[in-house]
């Protein structure tokens, strides 16, 4: 229990706060609770997607014989799956993201709905750009 100082007694008084249960399945309420548990956690993926790419780099600075070895594992039927799992969870939190950039960024110039469509550009042109040098190397 806390206590405050009563300013004009100089005297302490016990003060309550008030705390209201909230049970923990508070998010599978309502959908839109439930969408926004669901992005954070897309977060996770996120970050695992993160890692697997620094496992790669770290491979690749090995050589070619452990960079080979760890590209068998990326190959193997569980990590297609599992990245497959990883990248919706990532295009989630992206979409989402850019849904709601524009309510955040948006402001004179620039209304929230060209920020959101220039969100969408940046990333075409960058995947565009990223398949031609795919296709290219």
């Amino acid at each position: 229990m806390a206590h405050s100082m009563n300013s004009i007694s100089g005297k302490t008084e016990a003060t309550k706060t008030y705390r209201r249960d909230i049970p923990n399945t508070w998010w599978l309420k309502k959908g839109s609770y439930f969408l926004f548990i669901l992005r954070e956690i897309s977060s996770v993926f996120v970050a695992l997607y993160a890692i697997f790419l620094l496992i790669q780099l770290c491979a690749l600075s090995g050589g070619q014989e452990r960079y080979e070895s760890t590209a068998a594992v990326f190959k193997s039927g569980w990590m297609i799956i599992l990245h497959v799992v990883i990248w919706v969870f990532v295009m989630y939190n992206m979409v989402t993201w850019f849904r709601i950039s524009g309510r955040i960024f948006g402001a004179k110039p620039l209304s929230p709905v060209l920020v959101t469509i220039s969100n969408y550009i940046i990333w075409l042109i960058v995947s565009i750009g990223i398949i031609f040098l795919l296709l290219k190397g």
